[in-house]
């Protein structure tokens, strides 16, 4: 009810308690499955980690979500599974099929907004969302840094939450905040454990199709600056060098501080341009 307040604890347990707890596990049984020699099975499994991991946030969060779907956040819950899938099709056409996924599910969860377009739109509309999810993913295949790649798509998200918050939805932003949680938990877990590269990175990879997905709810039903997204998105276009490649040993807290940094700026830039004139209070 209006003026009840709501304990801090309260508000981080979905956002931040509940997304991490289950990364820790899924992420812990996934680490454990690769080790015990059933490894193709832990690369099918490890994209979808950060989706269920995400679902227990934004179901605290979504506290109306029904089953099955009625509104468009009812299917934004259950969409990200087929692009988050879509990582492990055959290198060939990877791309293609990402994208493909990424704006069919897309279109699944705007229906209304979908059947309001005309074809001239629509058409426009794909071929931007098939441009962005191909770069970000042949960007995101690119690396083999799990260290820094993790890192920087939280410091990425993390931003993202923030231009959502203040520019238009606080729920919108704790959804992203879970996916922060999620992702940081494991990049945790995996550093912990010394687990081999590959899972977690295919773990981060799951996490760009769920924040891809929440990103594009963010533009068309929350009107989140466009500009402003591709900004957050740019550091998806560097390319951290490989651990065994760098010409002398580094301070893995230096490394962290250039990560954040270059991640942090474009950020910083998205959020100079939705930033209210009005005072916030």
């Amino acid at each position: 009810m209006y003026g009840e307040s709501v304990s801090p604890l309260m508000m981080l347990l979905p956002v931040v308690v509940y997304p991490m707890l289950a990364a820790l596990v899924i992420s812990l049984i996934l680490f454990k499955l690769a080790q015990s020699g059933k490894v193709k099975a832990a690369y099918w499994l490890a994209p979808l980690v950060i989706w269920l991991a995400w679902l227990t946030a934004a179901q605290g969060i979504h506290t109306r979500w029904s089953f099955p779907p009625r509104q468009a956040m009812d299917w934004l819950l259950l969409m990200p599974l087929i692009p988050a899938l879509a990582i492990r099709t055959p290198q060939n056409i990877r791309m293609a099929g990402f994208g493909v996924a990424l704006v069919l599910s897309f279109a699944v969860v705007a229906q209304p907004i979908v059947g309001r377009m005309s074809l001239i739109e629509m058409i426009s509309h794909a071929i931007g969302g098939l441009l962005v999810a191909g770069i970000a993913l042949m960007a995101a295949e690119r690396q083999h840094n799990s260290f820094r790649f993790p890192v920087s798509l939280i410091v990425m998200m993390t931003m993202s939450a923030l231009v959502t918050g203040i520019s238009s939805s606080l729920s919108l932003a704790q959804m992203i905040g879970g996916i922060c949680a999620a992702l940081g938990a494991v990049w945790l877990m995996a550093l912990i454990l010394k687990t081999e590269h590959h899972i977690p990175l295919l773990i981060a990879r799951g996490s760009l199709a769920v924040w891809l997905m929440v990103l594009a709810y963010a533009h068309y039903y929350a009107d989140v600056s466009i500009w402003a997204l591709l900004l957050l998105a740019l550091p998806l276009l560097i390319k951290w060098p490989s651990a065994n490649r760098q010409k002398a040993p580094r301070s893995r807290w230096k490394d962290l501080a250039e990560t954040v940094l270059a991640s942090v700026i474009p950020g910083l830039l998205a959020l100079w341009l939705v930033w209210p004139e009005q005072p916030l209070y």
